[in-house]
């Protein structure tokens, strides 16, 4: 079974992949800066447990990593990775990792608390953010490709 952290207040997989419902994943080239802007979103009036700094082997060993996945749950990932659906993203964060990336992760489960973290990572310049919604993942910072 893939590993979940208590930071998520719903499920964070889905279709066998990593997939954290109503948060935000936002991309920052270290730790240091992660830190700075998880710090920045508590001042912005997130809660403290709505925001979590994570390391980029955290993400891609633990959270992303489907190594502990049943059968079925490594069927499911087969597919979603054949369909072309959250697969990309996750090879994106595993190239960011590599790179010494870190991430942060901020609970938007509404419109408005979405609009406001768009805002303010939109000021402090990830190198990218996505929402994963109900439907959907938003991109909110994305680089073409050949520059990830």
């Amino acid at each position: 079974m893939p590993y979940h952290w208590e930071f998520f207040k719903h499920a964070d997989h889905s279709f066998g992949l990593f997939y954290p419902q109503n948060y935000i994943l936002a991309a920052f080239d270290n730790d240091a800066r992660a830190r700075e802007v998880e710090g920045l979103f508590v001042i912005d009036g997130f809660a403290d447990d709505d925001v979590a700094y994570a390391s980029g082997g955290f993400v891609t060993t633990k959270l992303e990593s489907v190594k502990d996945a049943s059968l079925l749950e490594r069927i499911k990932a087969g597919i979603a990775h054949i369909a072309g659906t959250e697969q990309g993203y996750l090879d994106d964060d595993l190239k960011h990792a590599r790179r010494g990336g870190a991430f942060v992760f901020v609970h938007a489960p509404d419109h408005a608390s979405a609009d406001k973290a768009t805002h303010l990572l939109k000021r402090v310049h990830p190198v990218y953010a996505r929402r994963y919604t109900t439907m959907a993942i938003e991109r909110i910072v994305y680089p073409n490709q050949s520059t990830l």
